[in-house]
């Protein structure tokens, strides 16, 4: 016959079960969280996990105060802390509102937890969100009470970056609202959004658009490209020829680090960038002139890579993100431009000097999107008038007008 604690451990427990055990000893329900019956008849939950190579115990409290359902639910709460990196807290019976994960601070590393797989290169999202907040926001309200975190709150950890790292605080300000709005949708806190526009804080911080003018990423004026792409040519190495290359097709660092053969199609002169390489999300079709079709036909092929740009240093790996950068640096650039900057270098030089090319041809070259209602009803690419513009602009890199 069977006894209580096998059908237990198989089936897990049941109320008329509980009720019925009087055997002292440990009753598992499943998923880390056991009964405890005590040697007078108390009963008890247990919630026991491996942490470090040791079993560590929680206690959830009295049976007689705490439901199998309820006992469930907080086991629930404390394996997703588990997974975390929080600890489970110690304090037998209630649970208070903070070992429930009430803190702002474990508010968002659930958030992080729940949605960074969502996010294009989680990891480096995930670090940049955890990073920004712990620099400025954990020290005012990190330890506190999602319920308690007001606007002072908020207006105390934008107001002394509000101005001086605009760009920074607006990231943080929306970081600070999802993880709010996330929290009230736990219902642990009312659902109020403090970081909203035309809101309260509004009217605390000051308006930043009349000191503050965001700073493009620097770039070249277009008349002194010709000489730098000279001197560009007469560099060795890959990051010299995927800086030529970027600068021909306007493409952006990622895009051509990641950039793969079977993108290309020399023969007819296209890269079918994939969208995981877009900053868009959308696949992009790239026209090469004969000088970008060049470069990609003088890169040596590795058997062990399907990269085209390989770094110097790690074989077979794709070269790294600050390859082109450490290579402005070692031609003298002093000038604080970009590699990115040359994006805008190519879209200054077609506004000024293409005046017959209409801007969205010049706007999807860069792979921008074209908006209102101009972009629902225009579904091309511009294609084959792109060709012609990035064969004017490879044209100008070498110093001809054409």
């Amino acid at each position: 016959m069977e006894t209580e604690a096998t059908v237990a451990k198989r089936d897990g427990l049941n109320v008329k079960m509980i009720e019925r055990l009087k055997e002292p000893g440990k009753y598992a329900d499943g998923r880390n969280l056991y009964l405890h019956v005590g040697k007078n008849g108390s009963k008890s939950w247990l919630f026991i996990y491996r942490r470090l190579g040791s079993d560590r115990m929680r206690g959830l409290g009295s049976y007689r105060h705490v439901s199998l359902d309820d006992a469930r639910e907080r086991a629930g709460e404390y394996r997703a802390m588990l997974r975390q990196g929080i600890e489970p807290p110690k304090a037998r019976g209630a649970v208070t509102k903070k070992d429930q994960g009430r803190t702002f601070k474990q508010l968002n590393e659930r958030y992080l937890a729940e949605h960074k797989g969502s996010w294009r290169n989680p990891d480096k999202a995930e670090s940049l969100w955890r990073n920004s907040l712990r620099d400025h926001a954990y020290a005012i309200i990190g330890d506190k009470d999602v319920k308690d975190i007001d606007v002072k709150d908020v207006h105390a950890i934008l107001s002394p970056i509000w101005l001086t790292k605009h760009p920074t605080a607006k990231k943080i300000r929306w970081r600070l609202g999802a993880v709010l709005a996330y929290a009230a949708a736990l219902d642990l806190r009312a659902d109020v959004d403090l970081t909203r526009t035309g809101g309260k804080l509004d009217k605390l911080l000051p308006k930043a658009s009349r000191v503050h003018t965001v700073e493009a990423h620097d770039s070249m004026p277009y008349a002194d490209l010709p000489g730098f792409m000279t001197d560009l040519r007469k560099r060795p190495g890959v990051a010299a020829s995927a800086l030529d290359f970027l600068i021909l097709t306007g493409a952006r660092t990622k895009e051509v680090r990641l950039a793969t053969w079977d993108q290309f199609d020399l023969g007819e002169a296209v890269w079918n960038a994939p969208a995981s390489l877009m900053k868009a999300n959308r696949p992009h079709r790239v026209p090469l002139s004969p000088e970008a079709v060049a470069i990609l036909k003088s890169m040596p092929r590795d058997d062990d890579s399907a990269f085209v740009f390989i770094s110097a240093s790690r074989p077979g790996e794709a070269m790294s993100d600050m390859a082109m950068t450490q290579l402005l640096k070692r031609m003298g650039r002093k000038d604080g431009v970009t590699v990115h900057g040359f994006r805008s270098t190519f879209r200054t030089w077609a506004a000024e000097e293409c005046l017959d090319i209409p801007r969205e041809i010049a706007e999807a070259a860069l792979a921008h999107s074209v908006g209102g209602v101009e972009g629902q009803y225009q579904r091309g690419d511009y294609f084959n008038t792109r060709r012609a513009l990035m064969e004017r602009w490879a044209a100008f890199c070498r110093g001809e007008a054409k």
